[in-house]
């Protein structure tokens, strides 16, 4: 149940901080949190993360669904109850839903965190992408530790 109530979670933080964004800036509008090195800037994203993939939403809603539906299928196995497993799973359903209701709705995600610093600019992301990303780490380092196997 853990997972669950973490995923929709993530998922309703993520929609509403993207609410927020999408009604009260227009795109590309930036507002400087700190200066030099963090600002909210909404931009549109046709991609999956770090811009690859543009303009192929169908393909990425097909493979964010399949996803979705591999991460409930495992959160029913015995071994995704107990560690930091029910932690990532969690993590990365609510954020995988989290975008793919941007792309379902939209064609296109939300994003609006932006770090930079001089030159460099991190690509923007939004709180799924958090989620997903934490929650790959953590998958990988439990996979790390225990030596487990995916397939099965």
């Amino acid at each position: 149940m853990f997972p669950i109530l973490l995923a929709l979670t993530v998922l309703g933080l993520d929609q509403f901080t993207k609410w927020l964004v999408v009604t009260r800036m227009a795109e590309f509008e930036t507002i400087p949190v700190i200066p030099g090195f963090f600002s909210i800037q909404f931009v549109y994203n046709t991609g999956a993360a770090f811009g690859i993939l543009q303009n192929q939403t169908w393909f990425l809603v097909l493979v964010a669904t399949v996803a979705a539906g591999v991460i409930l299928y495992y959160l029913r196995r015995p071994e995704a109850k107990w560690g930091v497993l029910p932690l990532a799973l969690g993590l990365l359903l609510g954020g995988t839903l989290g975008n793919l209701v941007d792309r379902v709705r939209f064609g296109k995600v939300v994003d609006f965190f932006l770090f930079y610093w001089k030159d460099y600019r991190f690509p923007n992301f939004n709180v799924a992408d958090i989620g997903i990303t934490v929650g790959v780490a953590l998958l990988a380092l439990y996979l790390g530790l225990t030596g487990e196997k995916t397939a099965g």
